[in-house]
């Protein structure tokens, strides 16, 4: 006896074949959300295991954060009260923590750009639209501070390309600092 329908067993075999192939894909694309999935907690308990810490240039300040970049800790030498202003204090505490908060959020995303990075729909499945119309692609919304501006801006060494158009207006150079408790302000 011959088959009926001879096209029909020749269609279902090549939807089979088919049908074999997406399920190859999809459990390697499982496979592959499971080793990320895996990655990502471990560099996450990684990251939170993190901290940055600075040391201002004359050793008064010191600050220490997270892997997000939030403060944990701030210590002040003894000598801290004795060189400067309380104005150029708090602006020196606001730089270091900017640096180390900068430097923080840089590695984190550093360390987690390559885990970011995932493979189209074209690259999967062909003929499907692509995402990167649909995702901005611009980076984070508001940009860490920058480390090494932050440090040039404080020590007022040679700045970054980035800062070349701003002012210091926070050093007069003419005088040498004085403290603040021998100004009698207190």
């Amino acid at each position: 006896m011959s088959d009926p329908d001879p096209t029909g067993a020749a269609r279902r075999q090549e939807l089979r074949t088919s049908n074999d192939a997406l399920r190859g894909q999809i459990d390697g694309m499982l496979a592959d959300l499971r080793r990320r999935t895996a990655e990502i907690q471990e560099k996450q308990t990684e990251a939170a295991a993190k901290t940055h810490e600075v040391v201002s240039e004359d050793g008064v300040i010191t600050a220490r954060v997270d892997a997000t970049g939030t403060l944990e800790q701030l210590l002040l030498s003894a000598k801290a009260f004795e060189r400067t202003t309380p104005e150029q204090l708090a602006r020196n505490i606001t730089s270091v923590v900017r640096e180390a908060t900068g430097s923080a959020q840089q590695s984190l995303q550093s360390d987690f750009a390559a885990l970011a990075e995932t493979p189209d729909l074209p690259d999967v499945f062909a003929g499907a639209p692509s995402l990167t119309d649909f995702l901005p692609s611009s980076g984070p919304l508001v940009a860490p501070p920058d480390p090494a501006a932050e440090r040039a801006a404080r020590t007022g060494k040679q700045p970054s390309a980035q800062q070349a158009g701003t002012r210091r207006d926070d050093v007069d150079d003419d005088e040498p600092p004085q403290s603040f408790m021998t100004e009698g302000r207190w």
